[in-house]
């Protein structure tokens, strides 16, 4: 058995652990962390004003939200490249006490690659939307294929989009 030693360079004593570091204070302009706060402050405040005026008319005023999610449907449509046939509206209908619904029933004709694109947007979209109900059917059956034969992948697609708003306080009318 054979034990070797090695020989390590002479380690310099630790001063930096020793030492303890000096650390210069750095001026602090007070003012203009005031005045940059104020600035983010004013504007959170601006942008919020703005929403709750946008949320407070559509909640108020079920016509509005209405109009606003066929806005929202139309523009994911026309963005996917769908053209929508047959569009119902149904009135606000009380969910519970706090909440109301309003739903759209539409149907078209699309490619797979299309309706899945228009229901990924319709996820994404800044309104809080949700598919009640869903059907899809091919546009036609094929029991057998031959040569040469050109297969159409289109679907035909009813859905029903709901959208949920507040319930006005009690004692105060919705309009519409």
């Amino acid at each position: 058995m054979t034990i070797a030693f090695g020989a390590l360079p002479e380690a310099e004593p630790l001063q930096a652990a020793t030492q303890p570091a000096v650390v210069e204070p750095q001026p602090v302009d007070y003012e203009q962390i005031v005045a940059r706060e104020r600035r983010t402050t004013d504007s959170c405040s601006k942008k919020s004003a703005g929403a709750s005026k946008r949320a407070k008319r559509s909640c108020d005023n079920p016509s509005l939200a209405s109009a606003e999610l066929q806005a929202v449907i139309e523009e994911v449509a026309e963005a996917t490249g769908i053209e929508l046939g047959q569009r119902n509206m149904s009135a606000a209908r009380q969910k519970d006490e706090f909440f109301n619904e309003i739903t759209m029933s539409l149907g078209f004709e699309c490619t797979p690659g299309q309706l899945v694109a228009f229901l990924e947007q319709l996820r994404g979209s800044e309104k809080l939307l949700a598919v009640r109900s869903i059907q899809i059917a091919p546009l036609s059956v094929v029991d057998e294929v031959s040569e040469g034969m050109e297969l159409l992948k289109d679907v035909r697609v009813n859905l029903t989009v709901g959208a949920v708003l507040a319930s006005p306080p009690a004692g105060e009318p919705a309009e519409g």
